[in-house]
């Protein structure tokens, strides 16, 4: 059976990860996914470059060294990639898929090939653990929901500029974003669009902001519910300066696609109020966190 995969350029961005994008680029050898080219953008220190690119060959992949940038790394391998293939998959360096993840996201992508209406598809990540404090509760409740401010409807972007999550997802269902972890674009369909390297180099947003450039040209996204893969959350989100990032980027999204800004700064304000209750709960990084919002609200109304 030749699968999507064999025309399609698949994308790695990484850094400082070569056991994981080795067992990653062996999970797929092994279940016999074959790609027309495998692009590794590798932002890595020296002694991990030698490991990855001691096993380039028999793995069979392109290594292209670039500066750290998710954003800059995944435009570069654009730029890098062969003209013809007709499908375009990013993906995350350490990710695990369910052994008929391929299988079916195939099937998905069979089915919508042909339909100009349809730019991406995106596999459905299956969360390893189920995380829910007063904040979550909060912004997922039915008076949030009343005010516009949050919604239970996955993967949707709202007039704040605040977007729901995409897990484990039960249906194959239109979205207005994926995740770059696990996704799969038309190459025609993105031949104009670049992932914005003002995000700064972690690129928080990133997969917010291109998926956006489809949603704003009224082309759909689709999730395939039973292309499943995990996905570690490994990434520490309590620091004062991801507290700035988060508040600027999205203050940036909010503005380059004309949304609500009274609304972003009603759910902002939520946001700081639960972050800051973390002092009261012993919680010092969830206080950094509060703090970096209040400087990165500062630097969103200076602009405004």
């Amino acid at each position: 059976m030749n699968l999507f995969t064999e025309n399609t350029t698949l994308i790695i961005p990484t850094r400082n990860r070569p056991i994981q994008i080795i067992n990653l680029l062996k999970q797929l050898k092994i279940h016999k996914i074959k790609f027309f080219e495998i692009l590794i953008i590798d932002s890595s220190d020296l002694e991990n470059k030698k490991i990855l690119k001691a096993e380039k060959n028999k793995l069979q992949i392109n290594i292209f060294d670039t500066l750290p940038s998710t954003s800059f790394q995944r435009n570069y391998g654009l730029s890098k990639k062969n003209s013809k293939t007709e499908f375009v998959m990013f993906l995350d360096d350490d990710v695990s898929f369910f052994d008929n993840a391929f299988y079916e996201m195939h099937k998905i992508i069979k089915k919508y090939k042909n339909n100009s209406s349809i730019a991406g598809f995106g596999f459905n990540q299956i969360p390893m653990l189920k995380k829910t404090n007063l904040f979550e509760n909060i912004k997922t409740s039915k008076f949030s929901e009343f005010l516009g401010l949050y919604s239970n409807k996955q993967g949707h972007l709202l007039k704040s500029g605040w977007h729901t999550k995409i897990l484990n997802v039960k249906n194959d269902i239109y979205v207005d974003w994926i995740y770059t972890t696990a996704c799969v674009y038309k190459s025609k369909m993105i031949l104009n669009f670049k992932f914005d390297e003002q995000l700064g180099q972690y690129g928080y947003l990133e997969d917010l902001d291109f998926s956006l450039n489809q949603y704003k040209s009224k082309k759909k996204i689709i999730m395939a519910h039973l292309a499943k893969f995990y996905h570690p959350i490994n990434i520490d989100r309590s620091s004062f300066s991801f507290g700035v990032l988060e508040v600027v980027n999205r203050y940036k999204i909010v503005t380059k696609y004309n949304l609500n800004k009274n609304f972003f700064f009603t759910v902002l304000f939520l946001r700081f109020l639960i972050s800051l209750s973390g002092i009261f709960r012993l919680k010092l990084n969830r206080f950094l966190r509060a703090m970096g919002n209040i400087y990165g609200s500062i630097q969103c109304l200076k602009i405004r």
